[in-house]
């Protein structure tokens, strides 16, 4: 009996031809399924590849609101790997990464007491850290970086990863080496006798021996399986300063975990974003983008006083990035056991997205891969789990937001 997991999807696509028959299909054409159409593309001989999403001219998901922090030590080893592998990546790509380092800094006592613990833990990964006193850290940063700070943990080999240009990279290249992207909606993904066979979009049937759901927050809408997918979208707010003139060299982002506020240099004008809020479950429609929540202005002002009054920032943009979680704060990636053939990649950061795409491409191979990382990230990890457990674990994580909980490694 063929069983069907129906997929949600209403926006019209372009009309175009296609191929009826492929090898792998890709679902999602953010920086996760880009990255894993064009390595796939690039070692997987002649294999027939198409990468489908319902807007590639113009991304919907998380990358193209991404802010682009990419901090590589994790309390995760797999995450800090993944990381570190992401940046090699992205160096690689013009216009992909900006070393400009990063800051995480600690205004009271039990915060320096984990900037510490951070610091060792770092270094004995082998990443390169520093702990910087107040003005040390104050001539980094001045414009974002009150004198009150009492330790900061400096990483200056982290930076800015361009999301939407690296994305745009991947796909040139897979296209260049014959992978063919759709724009069209997913209708339904199709399997009969524990295997899939293909997809049907707005704009036809595909068949496929692999499909790979890599869509971010509409992974749940997308995969119907015999355990939970908790990939539970939140509301999250961020906003973008007035213009102002480039400095010579863009300061390192900056965290406060202790507030969870981050801020960022974007060059010609600061972000600033803020996870210091209840947690509020939003429903993924056709964009990462969501209404703006008016209790997200208060959010706003009280982040705003962590930056020096000088500065000036004000919010001249502000937006609702709707901000995947999981009851782990850890991505799913992986196959899925009970269907041959289907792969899952979500809920994964743009610091960890070439790592993981790296990681997808070597089991579509069937080439051996890391053990731990199979085991931490295996989307079917939260099988037998009470579904409405797992959303309300992945909402009170929110306000942790820089903390994992890596089993099984």
């Amino acid at each position: 009996m063929t069983r069907h997991m129906v997929l949600s999807f209403k926006h019209q696509p372009n009309k175009f031809n296609m191929e009826s028959q492929y090898d792998v299909v890709i679902i999602g054409a953010g920086i996760v399924g880009s990255a894993i159409a064009y390595h796939l593309a690039s070692t997987a001989g002649e294999k027939k590849i198409a990468l489908i999403d319902r807007s590639i001219s113009t991304l919907r998901g998380s990358t193209e609101i991404a802010p682009g922090f990419v901090g590589q030590y994790n309390e995760s080893g797999v995450l800090t790997n993944l990381a570190v592998e992401s940046v090699k990546e992205y160096t690689r790509i013009p216009g992909g990464f900006e070393v400009v380092g990063g800051l995480e800094v600690a205004t009271a006592r039990e915060g320096v007491d984990r900037l510490r613990s951070r610091w060792e833990s770092a270094t004995k990964a082998g990443l390169a850290a520093e702990l910087l006193c107040s003005d040390q850290a104050v001539s980094l940063a001045p414009e974002l970086i009150k004198d009150d700070v009492q330790l900061a943990l400096y990483f200056p080999g982290d930076g800015a990863a361009d999301a939407r240009r690296i994305t745009s990279f991947y796909q040139g290249e897979a296209r260049a080496t014959g992978v063919q992207l759709i724009e069209a909606d997913v209708i339904e993904v199709q399997q009969a006798n524990g295997r899939v066979n293909g997809v049907i979009t707005t704009a036809g049937s595909v068949q496929a021996n692999t499909v790979v759901v890599a869509t971010g927050i509409w992974a749940p809408q997308l995969c119907k399986l015999d355990f939970p997918i908790p990939v539970v979208p939140v509301a999250h707010p961020y906003m973008y300063g007035a213009p102002h003139e480039p400095k010579l060299r863009r300061a390192p982002w900056v965290r406060w975990p202790e507030h969870v506020v981050y801020a960022r240099d974007h060059g010609t004008h600061y972000g600033l974003g803020s996870y210091d809020h209840r947690p509020i479950p939003e429903e993924a429609k056709l964009s990462a983008v969501g209404n703006w929540i008016p209790e997200f202005d208060e959010t706003l002002n009280e982040a705003l006083r962590l930056i020096p009054e000088q500065t000036s920032l004000a919010p001249q943009q502000k937006f609702n990035g709707i901000f995947s979680m999981t009851p782990d704060n850890m991505p799913l990636a992986g196959s899925v056991p009970s269907v041959d053939g289907l792969f899952v990649a979500a809920a994964v950061w743009v610091t960890h997205a070439a790592g993981v795409a790296r990681f997808i491409t070597q089991m579509l191979n069937g080439k051996p891969v890391d053990h731990s990382i199979k085991t931490v990230l295996d989307p079917a990890r939260f099988r037998g789990q009470d579904a409405s457990a797992l959303t309300q674990k992945s909402l009170d994580g929110y306000n942790h937001i820089y903390k994992t909980q890596e089993n099984g490694a």
